[in-house]
């Protein structure tokens, strides 16, 4: 399978490749003491594995952990040298399909050294029919979360959906499914199995999950949940044949954006022998029992090399996939960006 192809801005530095840079970054998303900036800490010294011997390295946290202000800044400096790595949360890829008005950002200009990917699942009381008497209530944050690709995977399959916002901890989202307040949830990010159990306490079941993404295809199940089908197999259970075109590829934008913990990503300008001793680091955190025991109860599945660069490129796709995306988040949900 061929690396991902590097951006013809990159010529340059694929004809001519300096030494390494005696000093990188490990930028992240803060707070500094927050979840991200910990991933960031954690896996750091197995990433400076992979470089040369003695090259110097500076931890930097900024902004809030949705992530966009980190993104926005490590936009504006784009070191094509490969000096700084950056950890983003899943929710500035979010906020840029959804066009989110701080987004000055292009996640399509990042090559992805290391995915920290968690399982993604719709759970609802009842399985999914399209012939409800009347539209299905979805949980939802304020503004839409990464339950946007919930909205989008319904629009597909044929199914009247609405929001219920306001709803985002796995507390209230097991109450409100205890007391019918809404029919669907979509639950994702770190620790989804004890999550899903409080879910299915109160009432719910697991309809379908995201799949695996990456190198795996659209139609694999998640590894961390083998028993619960991936969309396109809900849909054929169903007997819908789900359209091949813009409006699938932005769901499959919105599931892998929705799927994704954190990326450690680089400039797309970034020669291939500096990406490739990044991705060297990052192959080496899946011998790490350090990384291992916290990785695993979380349940987040660190994916590496091509396979990450695979699961980034999903979250960007074609610019016509994203104009689909918003149009439909509009016509069908009334939805603008903020």
């Amino acid at each position: 399978m061929a690396v991902p192809a590097i951006s013809p801005r990159a010529a340059s530095a694929q004809s001519a490749v300096s030494p390494f840079p005696a000093n990188v970054t490990l930028l992240s998303s803060g707070p500094s003491h927050g979840y991200i900036a910990g991933w960031a800490k954690l896996l750091g010294p197995h990433l400076l594995d992979g470089l040369p011997p003695d090259v110097a390295v500076t931890f930097t946290a900024m902004g809030g952990p949705d992530g966009v202000t980190v993104c926005n800044a490590f936009g504006s400096r784009l070191d094509p040298d490969g000096t700084t790595l950056m950890f983003a949360p899943g929710a500035a890829l979010v906020a840029w399909l959804e066009g989110d008005s701080r987004a000055k950002y292009d996640p399509g200009r990042w090559i992805a050294a290391l995915v920290g990917a968690t399982p993604a699942v719709l759970v609802g009381r009842a399985p999914l029919s399209r012939h409800a008497s009347r539209p299905w209530r979805l949980a939802a944050s304020n503004p839409i979360g990464p339950e946007l690709a919930a909205f989008l995977a319904l629009d597909l399959l044929g199914l009247p959906a609405e929001p219920v916002y306001g709803l985002t901890d796995p507390e209230s989202l097991a109450e409100g499914l205890r007391r019918r307040s809404f029919d669907l949830a979509f639950l994702s990010g770190p620790r989804l199995r004890t999550t899903l159990a409080k879910a299915r306490a109160a009432g719910a079941r697991a309809l379908f999950s995201t799949g695996a993404q990456g190198c795996d295809g659209a139609l694999a199940r998640d590894p961390l949940l083998p028993g619960v089908p991936s969309f396109l197999e809900a849909a054929a259970n169903l007997r819908i044949d789900v359209p091949t075109d813009d409006r699938l590829a932005g769901y499959e934008a919105a599931a892998a954006a929705a799927a994704v913990c954190f990326a450690a990503v680089l400039p797309d300008l970034v020669s291939p022998s500096t990406l490739a001793q990044w991705r060297r680091g990052a192959d080496l955190t899946g011998d790490s029992l350090s990384v291992a025991a916290v990785a695993v109860p979380q349940g987040v599945r660190l994916v590496t090399g091509i396979c990450a660069g695979r699961f980034l490129i999903q979250t960007s796709r074609s610019a016509a996939a994203l104009d689909s995306l918003r149009l439909t988040m509009l016509s069908r949900y009334g939805w603008r960006p903020s």
